[in-house]
């Protein structure tokens, strides 16, 4: 069997320091800089198209590494999709695999595993489960948007953001409506 990647925790991108380094070695610094490169040429230029290079950033074997270190620590991704394989099991030839599958343009996403659980208010919601190559390519997909339009959002808005959510938007609404003397 492949030996498992045991590579450092990639830390979470703070886009607001733009800090997107990882303790992963140099492809992950490789990654962290480039990233970082589309944040700055995103807020420096807002009406930029960026077209160029992105698909190949996905389909990097370092990108893909990335993500999967970003994401492999999270509870929520150790839960099986529709096969019994987690991302606990992904291999570095996996990861090669899917980067080379991303390439010559073969890969495709799998069906969702879809399990009801339960809301705080009483009843079910509807929860999908990816498999863990999704999610390795999701996560790589999400970052490189994360870079992009991350810079281009105003400061008051606050929804499905870094650091930023319902007690952020609560706290500078609390700000904001203070009484003035």
């Amino acid at each position: 069997m492949a030996s498992t990647m045991r590579r450092g925790r990639v830390a979470a991108p703070l886009l607001f320091s733009r800090s997107y380094a990882s303790g992963g070695g140099t492809s992950s610094l490789n990654v962290g800089l480039r990233l970082n490169k589309l944040f700055d040429r995103s807020k420096n230029n807002p009406n930029a198209v960026f077209d160029k290079g992105l698909y190949s950033l996905v389909c990097s074997v370092e990108m893909l590494t990335y993500a999967y270190d970003n994401i492999k620590s999270k509870p929520g991704n150790m839960t099986p999709g529709v096969t019994p394989e987690t991302l606990d099991g992904i291999s570095e030839e996996v990861v090669q695999g899917l980067s080379e599958s991303l390439r010559n343009e073969s890969f495709k996403f799998s069906p969702s595993r879809r399990v009801q659980i339960p809301k705080a208010s009483g009843g079910l919601r509807p929860l999908s489960i990816a498999p863990p190559r999704d999610k390795i390519i999701q996560e790589a997909m999400r970052l490189i948007l994360e870079a992009i339009f991350e810079p281009l959002f105003k400061d008051n808005s606050h929804g499905f953001r870094p650091k930023r959510g319902c007690h952020t938007a609560l706290k500078m609404l609390d700000t904001v409506a203070q009484p003035t003397q």
